[in-house]
């Protein structure tokens, strides 16, 4: 056996380059496209198989003419044929894992590998098909079996790699792709050649120089025309899917642009979602590929909602409904979807489309349009329950009338539409009087008073009225709501008893007006107050609404006081009572209350009407006339006390004067200074305890209050310092000049600044400060003491009440006595442990 030695012809090699370019590119273009369109993918996978099977073997054929021509000469065609038959076997294996939704890497690996056993079968079948003995160099074969699989496997990398597989990407990586398989084909052939050692066989096929030629180009044309075919075959069926696909994409952009979509497979398992989709939904397309849309539920419906849906898509309908479902973030939105399926030749359903539109806006405004709607309905039965409704149009003519309507005049229906309340007109009232009330609501305000009207069988009946005129874009009355309460007992009552109930003539308003009132809903959260709520509390609507009536909590009631009235309406009842409340101001209010609970169908509250009337006058005449009462046994006693206080005060004073008179020492003479000034105003303080039995006229002076207080503070600091007391006194100005009776103020300030200083037993700070507020002057008197029982600090300044071991409580009480004739006023807080503070307001000195 000889090595042969033949002449290489070049251009055999350059036609196997070109031919194999044309056929790697059809068959990428073909294998492509099968990827991205779900038209002809058999006859794409056919021809792009055969396309590239073709062109490795043209490259194995023309490697191996063109480095001999005379191997020709024994040359085995049926050998030929079945070469090219296994190296397209070996290349449809080698794509079919590309077909799936998701190409793994180990699917590049298989495919390479397959057309890499494609090159080298071709190869080695077609050197067996030239009739030739061949030996093997083993460590080049598998270096070029090991090139050829790594040039595939990088060609498919860069072709099918998930990133790149965009039709941007595609329009330049497909040529690349192309020419570098050839490449690997035709490197792989000369490297398999070269690891061959030939010997010509002495059998075979015997062929002259002109029929080798002959026999070559036969080849190369048929090669030529069968590569040709299948280009123009994949250039039509790339124009006819590029068509087709531009109107699908088309399509899919305008959807994409306005609904939500989702493509499910027959079982209901997401294989598609479009951006809108994952924007709704909160969740990535990896996230809900795979999934169903069991992951969306959001509990709402039922399940026969569920199989009813599935029952109409299986049966091959198109179904259509409002679906409420839950994004990732737990937020629920609704859709309005339509579900359409797509039938195969045997009318199943092979996949469902489903297209949706976000409503959730739209579902939110008819929720809050029913809520709305509901109040509305509300607040008609509550008037209906209360009250007589009448709607006139712009001239009088009765539109519409309630039960109540009917039943107090004793019309019906049918008798007063069309009429106008003439009919029911008693005489009692002058000309003048309807014609003032056409004049205010025909000016677009409303008119309030009582009428008396005459019913049906001739009896007069009374009604307290408000009439509410609704305006047109113009500002003029279009119709006119009349409110009316029949008061008639109330005024035959008044009839009889007008000089002991006379104040009730007053009650001619309407709920509004002469009330406060709350809607709450079953939580207590308030939902809608009216004006004179904002009013005496001193909050704004935006404060209000929201929240619950703990915002007015006075801390005066106890717990188990709200738990009786909670539990009294959580059951459906009626609770009525007094409540003191705390204004945004900090000061106290007191109103009587009413709560209506308003049941739903199950007869559980959903709401709660809470009607108030203001009683803090009436709680203030209470206290005041309660601490009279006091007061008035107090100053009998008062009056015998002081009188034998002032007789042994009267020698006191006398001797002290007399022992004056031969003082020669300074400091001596400041002691007894001292003790004359506090005998005057022992006696003072005798002639404040006389007030208790007959009060007198305060003879006010305009002095200087910081020097008053001063004076005071350093009278005390001695005192206050054996206690381990710090006392400081703080204020901003020299002078703040006030009217007052300078040795009562004394009095009064001695007394609280001692009560801090024996409510600190231990030591501790006493701070006295004064400030102007509001043309007032405040001075405040805080320790750190004991502090005051809640129970026990609203009894202060009660006669014979008091918080120390030792006392009667009448230094307090003629504190707050000598405060008030200053036209002043004492407001105490304190906490047990933390402290007390006496604040007085008095009136500053203006210039």
């Amino acid at each position: 056996m000889s090595e042969m030695a033949g002449t290489f012809h070049p251009y055999f090699f350059i036609i196997a380059i070109g031919l194999t370019i044309m056929a790697s590119y059809t068959a990428l273009d073909m294998f492509t496209l099968i990827r991205s369109s779900n038209q002809n993918k058999r006859m794409l996978f056919l021809g792009g198989t055969i396309s590239l099977g073709v062109g490795i073997w043209i490259m194995n054929f023309m490697v191996l003419i063109a480095s001999d021509t005379n191997l020709l000469s024994s040359y085995h065609i049926p050998l030929s044929i079945l070469s090219i038959f296994i190296g397209v076997a070996f290349t449809g294996m080698a794509f079919i894992p590309f077909f799936g939704s998701k190409i793994q890497y180990y699917h590049l690996i298989i495919g390479s590998f397959l057309l890499a056993l494609a090159v080298i079968a071709i190869h080695v079948i077609g050197i067996y098909a030239m009739n030739v003995t061949i030996k093997y160099n083993v460590v080049l074969f598998i270096f070029s079996g090991i090139f050829i699989f790594a040039s595939f496997l990088f060609s498919l990398s860069i072709l099918f790699s998930t990133k790149n597989n965009t039709f941007g990407n595609l329009v330049w990586l497909k040529p690349i792709s192309a020419i570098i398989i050839s490449g690997a084909i035709a490197e792989g052939n000369i490297l398999l050649k070269k690891s061959s050692i030939i010997a010509t066989a002495t059998k075979g096929i015997n062929m002259s120089g002109t029929d080798s030629s002959f026999f070559i180009y036969l080849v190369i044309f048929v090669s030529v025309l069968i590569i040709g075919g299948l280009i123009v075959s994949s250039t039509l069926i790339s124009k006819q899917l590029a068509a087709s696909d531009t109107n699908l994409n088309d399509i899919k952009a305008a959807l994409d642009a306005s609904t939500i979509v989702a493509i499910t497979d027959p079982f209901g398992t997401i294989i598609y979602v479009n951006d809108k989709f994952e924007e709704i939904s909160k969740y990535t397309k990896d996230e809900i590929i795979g999934k169903n849309h069991r992951l969306l539920n959001s509990g709402y419906h039922s399940k026969e909602f569920f199989t009813d849906l599935w029952k109409t898509i299986q049966a091959g309908k198109v179904w259509r409904g409002e679906i409420r479902n839950k994004a990732k973030d737990g937020s629920f939105y609704w859709v309005d979807t339509t579900i359409v399926p797509f039938l195969d030749r045997r009318r199943r359903p092979v996949q469902y489309i489903a297209i949706r539109s976000d409503i959730t806006q739209r579902k939110l405004a008819e929720k809050s349009l029913l809520d709305s709607t509901k109040e509305v309905r509300d607040i008609t039965f509550a008037l209906d329950q209360s009250s007589i409704v009448a709607i006139t149009d712009e001239k009088g003519r009765i539109t519409t009338v309630n039960e109540k309507f009917c039943e107090i005049s004793q019309y019906n229906r049918e008798e007063l539409i069309g009429e106008d309340h003439r009919i029911l007109n008693s005489g009692y009232h002058s000309k003048d009087f309807f014609k003032e009330l056409w004049r205010t609501i025909g000016q677009g305000k409303v008119w309030k008073g009582e009428i008396c009207n005459r019913a049906k069988d001739g009896t007069l009946y009374w009604v307290d009225t408000t009439i509410v005129p609704f305006l047109n874009s113009k500002g003029k009355p279009y119709q006119y709501v009349a409110i009316r309460t029949d008061i008639s007992d109330r005024k035959r009552a008044e009839e009889h008893l007008k000089e002991t109930i006379k104040e009730n003539n007053d009650i001619k308003f309407a709920l509004d007006q002469s009330s406060i009132v709350a809607f709450t809903d079953s939580r207590g959260i308030i939902t809608n107050v009216n004006e004179k709520f904002c009013e005496i509390s001193q909050y704004s609507r935006e404060e209000i609404i929201g929240k619950d009536h703990r915002i007015l909590n006075s801390v005066h009631h106890s717990k188990e006081f709200f738990k009786n009235l909670w539990k009294t309406i959580g059951e459906g009842r009626v609770w009525k009572g007094e409540i003191r409340n705390k204004a945004k101001d900090g000061t106290y209010y007191w109103v009587d209350t009413t709560i209506v609970p308003f049941l739903n169908e199950q007869g559980k509250p959903y709401q709660y009407l809470a009607i108030r009337n203001d009683i803090t006058e009436r709680k203030k005449t209470e206290e005041v006339l309660h601490r009279q009462d006091k007061l008035a046994a107090v100053g009998q006693l008062a009056a015998g006390v002081a009188h034998e206080i002032r007789n042994p005060l009267t020698s006191m004073k006398g001797y002290a004067e007399f022992l004056q008179l031969d003082e020669q020492d300074p400091e001596r003479l400041e002691f007894l200074n001292i003790i004359l000034d506090e005998i005057e105003r022992v006696n003072t303080i005798v002639e404040d305890f006389m007030v208790l039995a007959k009060p007198k006229a305060v003879e006010l002076e305009e002095k200087n209050v910081v020097q008053v207080i001063k004076n005071v503070v350093s009278l005390l600091e001695f005192e206050a310092r054996k206690k381990n007391v710090r006392l400081d006194f703080d204020c901003n100005q020299e002078i703040i000049q006030i009217e007052c009776d300078e040795n009562r103020l004394k009095q009064v300030f001695l007394n609280f600044i001692k009560n801090g200083i024996e409510a600190m037993p231990n030591g501790g700070d006493l701070h006295v400060k004064t400030m102007i507020h509001e043309n007032n002057v405040q001075i405040s008197i805080q320790d750190t003491g004991v502090g005051i029982p809640k129970d026990k600090l609203k009894k202060l300044g009660e006669p014979f009440y008091t918080t120390k071991k030792t006392g009667n409580g009448l230094g307090l009480m003629v504190s707050f006595k000598i405060i008030e004739s200053h036209n002043g006023k004492v407001f105490v807080e304190s906490e047990p442990n933390k402290g007390t503070t006496f604040n007085i307001l008095l009136p500053a000195k203006t210039a």
